[in-house]
């Protein structure tokens, strides 16, 4: 799985650019090894201090798939966007896969008659 990491108003340290490609990396037993895209932004004009951003987009099955999600610490708003991500990706899943099945039923039907 080929993972770029872009980082606005922060530094990317090796310590974070390495946990958050643990994060995405832990897609793969979801989704066949595709590119990834990790989003890492600091809001700096937020009333409330530092809030941080993180957003995944991956391509998967000819579908662009992207989430995204804040936090007062970058860390959990990478630990929010991950199972939003598998979420999106398992509903394509199923989808496709009941398309399948749907698809073999109505084949099979066919061959019968």
């Amino acid at each position: 799985m080929n993972i770029a990491i872009k980082a606005t108003h922060i530094d990317l340290t090796e310590a974070i650019k390495q946990y958050a490609e643990e994060k995405v990396a832990g897609l793969a037993k979801f989704i066949d090894p595709l590119d990834a895209k990790v989003e890492l932004e600091r809001d700096r004009n937020h009333r409330s201090g530092e809030v941080f951003r993180a957003e995944v987009s991956v391509l998967v099955g000819g579908r662009h798939m992207i989430a995204d999600a804040t936090a007062v610490d970058l860390y959990a708003a990478i630990d929010l966007v991950i199972p939003k991500i598998k979420e999106q990706i398992s509903k394509f899943k199923d989808k496709r896969n009941d398309l399948e099945k749907k698809g073999a039923r109505e084949a099979k039907a066919l061959d019968i008659e």
